[in-house]
Order: C-alpha cells, then structure tokens, then sequence
C-alpha cells in the first residue's frame, strides 16, 4: 500500500502534523534523564520526502491527554486543505505508576489509560477525523524488551522484587499488555479506514530486535530509529498533493 503525504513546495500550507510521544520526538532514558538521538526517524523522513512535519511529539504524552487537553479537537478545528495528521501514541496511555504499584502490589492498579478508555479514545479521534475530511495515519507501537524496562527503568524507580509480585513472577507481561494497545492502534485505523505504518513488524522481524532498542528497552535508539524511517520510506515511492476530502477520508 502506498501512503501518500502532502509535499511542500507548490502549496506552502501543506503539510503533516504528528501527535506522539517520547518515540518520534527522538527521546530515550539514559539512567534517570532523559536523552536525545542524534538524528530521529521523523527528521529522516521529512528531508527525505522533502515535506513538513510539525512534530507535536512530548515525552509522557498520551493519547487521553490530547484528548482532554483539546490538541486534537483544536487541530480539526483549524487544520487546511490538504493537510495530514499522524498519530504515534499509545506507549504511555499502557504505562503504569510503579512506585504506587510496588507499594500495594496485589491491589488492583490500572495503566494511565485503561485499555476500553484507549479503544474508545481512538474510535472517537478516528470518527473525528473522517467527519471533517482529513486525512490520517496511525502507527502502531514498536515492541519492547521486558527485561530491559525491568531492570533499567522500573527497578530505578521502585522496588522490583515487589513489582515482580504484581506480574506473578512473569515479567513478560510488560510486553504482551503493551502488545495490547499496539493492537488496538491497528484495529482502530483499519476499522476506520485509516492506513497504519505497521514499523511493528519490522522489529519483530529481526533476529537482532535488542540491538535497535536503548538500554531502557522501550525507545529506538538509532540504529532503531533509522529503522523505522526505512520502513515508512518504503512506502511513501508516489507523494501527490492530496485535497482535503468533503466529509470523509
């Protein structure tokens, strides 16, 4: 499938605007601060097309705090002609708070953003989006090293022989409830009719997927990054101007 983003150049007021987290803005944790990549896969593949990103991409943010804080609703509002957004949430809207897991760990704790609120909240955005007529691409969540979020960023913060009763003694639970929101991510752009950059499966694909992950083992690093710039290159051969539609996607 080819995925068609508007260029600039004969039409200044095209453009992409990117709403994600810590992933596209190039961030990784590095002990307990936060770095930046040397060069992340949304610089790669807007000078390589030749087209303008507007990265809105923040650490820690979440789909729900688009939501709640009117990002997304305020970007339909004003968006023009042939513009295109791209969504890159969902790694925080599954995270947890740890130290208040580690303080009660057989409780019943919930992810910042519960997995029936996420689905929701895609469903909505989606719906959203294709009302007003713009046009949009979802990515899914690039998978994660359990052990290495464990060990470098979890236990940092908490004590990990007490979070390690919450997983009942199975710490690859982190990924597979990760893999969760990724999957909803994927069902959500289909349903909707919204083409999905699956980078995903690029990384499961690789023998060697731990080398394309930081230490921490949630962000790309930049062997990672370059990684996922490929795959959405890939794609994008043929990149016409595209006209914002009348009411729908």
């Amino acid at each position: 499938m080819q995925i068609r983003i508007a260029r600039t150049g004969t039409n200044a007021k095209e453009k992409a605007t990117l709403f994600g987290d810590s992933i596209p803005k190039g961030l990784y944790l590095e002990g307990n601060k936060v770095r930046r990549i040397g060069r992340c896969a949304v610089d790669t593949v807007a000078q390589t097309l030749g087209i303008e990103i507007e990265n809105r991409s923040a650490f820690g943010m979440t789909l729900a705090k688009c939501v709640e804080k009117g990002y997304i609703s305020d970007y339909i509002k004003n968006a023009g002609d042939g513009d295109v957004a791209v969504f890159s949430l969902g790694g925080n809207d599954c995270d947890y708070d740890w130290e208040k897991v580690a303080r009660d760990p057989f409780a019943y704790h919930t992810p910042r953003t519960p997995l029936p609120l996420f689905e929701e909240l895609l469903d909505d955005t989606a719906r959203a989006l294709k009302k007003a007529g713009i046009r949009a691409f979802f990515t899914n969540l690039t998978p994660i090293s359990s052990e290495r979020y464990f060990k470098n960023v979890i236990s940092a913060r908490a004590d990990g022989a007490e979070v390690m009763k919450f997983f009942a003694g199975d710490v690859t639970n982190i990924a597979r409830h990760q893999e969760s929101y990724s999957n909803a991510v994927t069902k959500a752009a289909l349903s909707n009719g919204f083409p999905l950059f699956d980078c995903r499966t690029e990384f499961l694909m690789k023998p060697d997927m731990l080398d394309f992950l930081s230490d921490d083992g949630i962000h790309p690093n930049q062997a990672g990054h370059d990684l996922i710039a490929e795959c959405i290159l890939r794609r994008a051969e043929s990149l016409p101007s595209p006209r914002r539609a009348e009411g729908t996607a």
